[in-house]
This record gives structure tokens, sequence and C-alpha cells, in this order.
């Protein structure tokens, strides 16, 4: 009976800390707007979207509480303009000049490590019995092209690392192709894998059936568009159908020091509409 319990203890608490965990694993966050071409003068509606997969609805999982850390919005002079939050995954955004406004939302950073008993919050001078630790960074960015002006969409934000379209959103049809630029802390990140996908393409977990884990993972079909950015840190993908798209990339480079962390994780997103 003592063996049992035990065996049934080291399980929930492993279940536990990788229930925990997950929302700095396999998780993204995205922005939704109402409207990616409005008129100036107009008011969008944002929402937030927050999971692994890209539903046709644009939404998979409930933003968990304390999400997102911030929200901000550029305005086409790539001055600062207040966002109104109208709940946790929502929020408007007065558009009264024409031009590009670009969005960005951001969830803390933090640590989480993994250790004999699972995964844990902290870095490794922290949790005492870490094997391998993980400094997790997620965000998301977006595009409002109101009116006929576009100059500036392809203006970076500060994202530590972000996806910059180079390719004018607004003139973006079915068999297009979009064209990027990935900067991380200002300069070319070369080598960064890329997907993206439209809204539906993943689908969502039948009734009964368990979200896919980062500890056993099925073998992933191929996105819709994939691409490596170039040494200039530029990537081109073919859109092959109108509707919402995302393009996300994951990346994890080594942390400056092991004796406090071993790799960055950098879970990113960029969400536009073909037309």
């Amino acid at each position: 009976m003592n063996l049992f319990r035990c065996i049934l203890s080291c399980a929930l608490i492993s279940v536990f800390s990788l229930l925990l965990c997950s929302s700095a694993g396999a998780h993204k966050i995205w922005l939704n707007p109402a409207d990616h071409f409005p008129e100036p003068g107009s008011t969008v509606e944002i929402g937030i979207g927050w999971g692994h997969k890209y539903l046709e609805d644009r939404t998979h999982e409930e933003l968990k509480k304390g999400m997102p850390e911030k929200i901000q919005a550029l305005d086409p002079d790539g001055k600062t303009v207040e966002l109104t939050k109208l709940a946790d995954d929502r929020y408007s955004l007065e558009v009264p000049k024409p031009g590009p406004y670009l969005i960005s939302v951001k969830n803390k950073s933090g640590f989480f490590s993994t250790t004999p008993e699972g995964r844990k919050w902290g870095n490794k001078t922290e949790i005492a019995d870490a094997v391998k630790c993980t400094n997790y960074h997620l965000g998301g960015k977006t595009v409002l092209m109101v009116g006929k002006g576009a100059e500036g969409f392809d203006r970076p934000v500060g994202q530590d690392l972000e996806i910059i379209p180079l390719t004018n959103p607004d003139q973006l049809k079915k068999g297009n192709t979009l064209k990027v630029r990935v900067l991380l802390n200002g300069n070319p990140a070369a080598f960064i894998p890329l997907k993206a996908a439209y809204a539906g393409f993943e689908k969502a977990e039948k009734e009964g059936e368990a979200a896919p884990s980062t500890m056993n993972k099925k073998e992933e079909k191929p996105f819709p568009a994939e691409a490596i950015t170039d040494a200039q840190g530029e990537a081109e993908l073919r859109l092959d159908r109108p509707g919402y798209w995302m393009v996300s990339l994951s990346h994890k480079p080594p942390y400056p020091d092991a004796a406090i962390c071993d790799q960055y994780m950098y879970n990113m997103t960029f969400t536009f509409q073909v037309r």
C-alpha cells in the first residue's frame, strides 16, 4: 500500500508540474483583430488568442489569470497609443488616422527548470535539483492597415525577437508570398525556422482526447507554409488561400550564464489577413 501511495504521489506531482509549466512550453499568444483593414475613425476590437492551436475561430484555450503582461499599439507616426480593456482577452483601439497601426502583446517572462520530479518554476540558482533550465519569452504582433496609408508597416516595435513583414499586408492575396524579416535584439536572426498556418488548419482535440504534451508529441504534419531565415534574417512564405493567417516561431538560443540557466525560449507570432 505504501508503495502504491508513493507511485501515485510521484505521478500526481509530475502531472501537476507539467501542467504548471505548459503555459511556458508549447503555448503561444497571438492577436485577433476583428478588422485588419478598418477605415479611419473606426474603433477596432482586438481579441487575444492563447494555446497551441490556431483554430478556425482563432481561439484555443482560455486566457489565464494575469495574462497578458502588456499590450500596446503604435500609430502611423510611431507614437504609443492606448488600448481600452473590454475583458481579460479583449481590447479596443481607436484608429483616427490612415496608415498602419502596429499592435504587440507579451506575457510575463520567467524561468522553469526540469528536475527528476518534473518541471518547477525557477532557475538553477533557485531549484536545487535542476537538470535543465529555460528562460521563456512569449509574444505576439499584428498590424491594422487603416485606409490607404501604408508607410511604416515594416517598423519594428521593439520585441526581443520580432517578426517583421516586408510585404505590404494590404496587398496580400491568395497565392502571394509574404516576405518577413526576423530580428533578435535588433539584429538579423539567421537560420530561424518559421511556420505559417491559416485559421482552421489545426483542429481541436476531440471530446475526451487529451491535448498533446511536449513530453509525448505525435509526428506533426507539414504546415501550409514553412521557411528558414537566410543570413539577413529574411524568409518568404507562400499563402495558398484567403483568410486569417499566423506566422509563428520557437527559437532556443543558449543562455549567457550556464550557472543560472541553459537556454532561452522565444515563442513569437505575427497574425494578418489574406484577402
